[in-house]
């Protein structure tokens, strides 16, 4: 996973995002972690965490990520993302979740939100402004089904295109920060926990039958050849 997204995002700026998605691991994806959770959700649900990062700045510019504590959120910035400017040495990113409905409707058209909204800005140090030019990948994930990542434009929601970065992960390149949300039209089932121990029996029990297997052929083979030798004595 780690590997897919640096080649994503050293990539993004020549055209070069895969196209397909990374299927990582045997077992669902962790239970999503809602600002506000879904009735079904209210008992177990895990707040989400805020990200904070700083990113160095040369003269080549900036370079490096930063991630929400749960991964739900990431953005991925590479050498040309942002314009280095005198006398600033970094860039200051943060990640704060919002629960999408106090930001205003979904997209029109029957879609609806599958993740948190993340308000992502990003502060040249030591000056504190904004950044105001920029080129990064979003990474976002969600609960049960979405196709797209969308931005916030004013009163509606711009959508961005996207690309499948993992179970239940999509990425886009933007050209400014804002507020950001995972949304589809179709549903799918909530991710549930799976137990360590069905997980380690699925991978340890194909090996266990391989083993079995050959060590009944090797028997097999044993045997023949100990019924050919008593045949020529």
């Amino acid at each position: 996973m780690a590997v897919y997204l640096i080649v994503a995002g050293v990539s993004f700026q020549k055209g070069l995002l895969p196209a397909a998605p990374l299927l990582d691991g045997l077992g669902p994806p962790a239970p999503y972690q809602w600002v506000k959770p879904p009735r079904d959700r209210a008992r177990d649900n895990k707040p989400p965490g805020r990200g904070e990062g700083t990113v160095p700045l040369t003269s080549l510019g900036s370079s490096g990520s930063v991630t929400t504590p749960d991964g739900q959120a990431q953005v991925l910035l590479d050498n040309n993302s942002i314009p280095a400017q005198p006398a600033q040495t970094s860039v200051k990113i943060t990640i704060d979740p919002l629960d999408p409905g106090t930001v205003g409707p979904p997209p029109p058209g029957g879609f609806h939100y599958d993740s948190n909204a993340y308000r992502i800005a990003a502060f040249y140090e030591p000056s504190n402004q904004p950044v105001e030019k920029l080129s990064a990948v979003v990474v976002l994930s969600y609960a049960t089904f979405s196709d797209r990542i969308v931005r916030r434009n004013g009163s509606s929601w711009d959508s961005l295109p996207s690309t499948p970065a993992g179970q239940n992960q999509l990425f886009a390149t933007t050209d400014k920060l804002g507020i950001f949300a995972a949304a589809g039209i179709g549903h799918g089932t909530a991710a549930k926990q799976t137990s360590p121990v069905l997980l380690v029996a699925l991978i340890v029990v194909p090996f266990v039958l391989i083993a079995v297997a050959l060590v009944l052929v090797l028997r097999r083979v044993k045997g023949s050849g100990r019924q050919v030798s008593a045949r020529r004595r």
